[in-house]
């Protein structure tokens, strides 16, 4: 599967706060305290609702897209965010080419922390791609 990309409805609360929706999903919303924390929030919710349902073979809905996104709200958001989802799929092999020192400091922590060494290159590097957008 590849990228989908659904809209994140975000309400301003009474207190400052936001709130969020998924229209395309039921049930699937979120809150923070800023707009960047909500967006983080709700990308994380997002992620583990895909795999959720990619996992127990439940299609997942198709993103809707400009009025159709609004249609399916019972009020005007403060925004819309679009938010992007890699659904998961098979294991995919691939080949990397690094120093022996540094695969062997990457080898030993790895077995450090109980992880292979894929999980940790793996998360390292999507931690890398999330913090730097």
């Amino acid at each position: 599967m590849e990228k989908k990309t659904y809209f994140l409805a975000v309400y301003e609360n009474e207190l400052g706060t936001f709130s969020g929706k998924f229209p395309d999903f039921e049930c699937v919303c979120d809150d923070g305290d800023t707009l960047e924390e909500l967006i983080y929030n709700a990308k994380e919710l997002l992620n583990f609702t895909v795999a959720y349902m990619v996992d127990h073979k439940q299609p997942l809905p198709e993103p809707s897209e400009g009025r159709a996104v609004r249609d399916k709200l019972p009020e005007e958001p403060f925004c819309l965010v679009p938010v992007s989802v890699y659904p998961p799929v098979k294991t995919e092999r691939i080949n990397i080419a690094a120093p022996g020192d540094k695969i062997a400091e990457i080898t030993d922590y790895a077995k450090k922390s109980k992880l292979s060494r894929s999980e940790l290159m793996v998360n390292a590097t999507l931690e890398y791609i999330r913090s730097n957008p």
